[in-house]
């Protein structure tokens, strides 16, 4: 008797669904080395765990392009055939993201977006939410809130609280990323 694949053991990841499937990436697992990058934990977040939701049965699909290495705590949503996936915590001391990829389920292939910088844009920070709207027939992403690092971040954002809480900090931070441009 043959035996069913499962997915591998994780903790805050998430999952998403697109039509009959349901597309499971990233979270802390196993054996994920706690540094920034590196061969095996590239290779581990290479990978999509899909499930068939109509017959339950799970595979493990392989992945082009880069997949982002911020792997816990990150945020998802997804528009058509495309799943976004926002920020994250990399698994080891203090290394947040504000970077947005995103993952064609047609493909297999991943594509960066925005890249994490300290700079400009949402603050780097895990623990967010993420929506996507339509605003005037046009594709958004609206990413809400957070928590992530109080030093080496980008500016505030007009408007928006944040409390510090030891070396982080959380928000009420709202971007809007339009996906057109």
């Amino acid at each position: 008797m043959s035996s069913i694949y499962q997915p591998v053991e994780r903790r805050f990841h998430s999952t998403v669904q697109v039509g009959n499937y349901l597309y499971t990436w990233g979270g802390d697992q196993p054996g994920l080395p706690k540094v920034h990058n590196n061969k095996k934990k590239k290779s581990m977040c290479s990978v999509v765990e899909v499930c068939h939701v109509p017959t339950g049965e799970w595979v493990q699909k392989p992945t082009t392009g880069d997949p982002p290495l911020d792997v816990s705590f990150y945020a998802a949503a997804v528009i058509r055939n495309e799943i976004f996936f926002f920020g994250g915590y990399c698994s080891h001391f203090g290394c947040f993201h504000n970077s947005l990829y995103s993952f064609n389920v047609d493909t297999f292939d991943w594509k960066e977006l925005s890249p994490t910088t300290p700079h400009h844009g949402p603050m780097m920070k895990g623990y967010c939410g993420m929506i996507a709207i339509k605003v005037n027939g046009e594709d958004y992403l609206a990413v809400i809130g957070g928590f992530g690092s109080s030093s080496n971040n980008s500016p505030p954002q007009p408007g928006a609280q944040y409390s510090k809480d030891g070396d982080y900090q959380r928000c009420n931070e709202v971007f809007m990323y339009r996906l057109k441009t």
